[in-house]
């Protein structure tokens, strides 16, 4: 039994393993360009480690292009619709799973409906409401429209956690004067932190990534997010593999930070709201 269970969990390790160096080789390689010479790009012999390292491709990618106010545009747009789609989604979620009311299960599953909806078919309506409320070309749009495709997500994941959460704990906490939005906050949203943290990570990669709503909700050059910007930034340079690569580095780091920081939230975010 004990050489079964250690073969078992070799087998394990090993495939953990070679799955890892498999999706970490395209990354390395990204930032092994990002730090090449266009001499080295050209090379026929390929080198995953520089021969002269240098830092031409990033300031290139900050000095002659906008890539910073792209960067900023990213950081205020995720950031509002992350928060925003938070709070909404956890407030929708926890109503859902809490309380009794007529369609309570009917709202869920259009909640659900939403994100089965291809981002090129809403589109279309996308750009008529805000046209017609003269929201184009301004970071509300985007906000508000991601904050549609964010808050599913959020309302999908925490249902499963405030489910989880004994209702007694929140008949305790109001027996001590606690109103129903003083319980939420203090004692329902502390225990539910995996769960916020793996929405939160799912929503703001969803958003950082995001191309063709950014894309079509803005025209001048200065709104333009990061994916877009750097889609047109690259547009008329041919085979520059060094700003591409600096370009993917950059815009890389935040999810990385945000992971990090979340990360021992992630894992049992994914499963603790699923277990009862």
């Amino acid at each position: 039994m004990n050489l079964k269970k250690h073969l078992g969990n070799l087998g394990a390790y090993t495939y953990s393993i070679i799955w890892t160096v498999v999706s970490l080789i395209p990354l390395l390689w990204l930032l092994s360009l990002s730090f090449k010479t266009q001499t080295e790009w050209n090379d026929t012999t390929p080198s995953l480690i520089p021969k002269r390292p240098t830092l031409q491709n990033y300031m290139r990618a900050f000095m002659n292009s906008p890539l910073p106010r792209y960067f900023l545009n990213s950081v205020i747009v995720s950031f509002f619709a992350l928060f925003l789609s938070l709070l909404l989604g956890s407030l929708a979620a926890y109503v859902i799973a809490k309380k009794e009311f007529p369609l309570r299960h009917a709202f869920f599953y259009m909640f659900i409906a939403v994100r089965m909806i291809p981002a090129l078919l809403s589109i279309i309506p996308l750009y008529v409401i805000m046209y017609k409320l003269g929201l184009l070309n301004t970071y509300v749009a985007l906000i508000l429209a991601y904050m549609a495709t964010g808050i599913p997500v959020v309302v999908w994941i925490m249902k499963g956690f405030f489910e989880s959460i004994p209702t007694e704990l929140e008949e305790a906490a109001m027996l001590d004067g606690c109103t129903q939005l003083k319980t939420f906050y203090k004692v329902i949203l502390p225990l539910a932190l995996p769960g916020i943290g793996a929405s939160a990570i799912f929503v703001f990669v969803r958003i950082w990534n995001e191309y063709i709503i950014a894309l079509s909700l803005t025209s001048s050059d200065i709104m333009r997010t990061l994916p877009v910007g750097v889609k047109n930034a690259l547009g008329s340079r041919m085979a520059d593999f060094g700003s591409m690569s600096a370009y993917a580095i950059i815009a890389t780091i935040p999810i990385l930070i945000l992971f990090i920081s979340f990360q021992r939230y992630f894992v049992s975010g994914l499963t603790t709201g699923s277990v009862k």
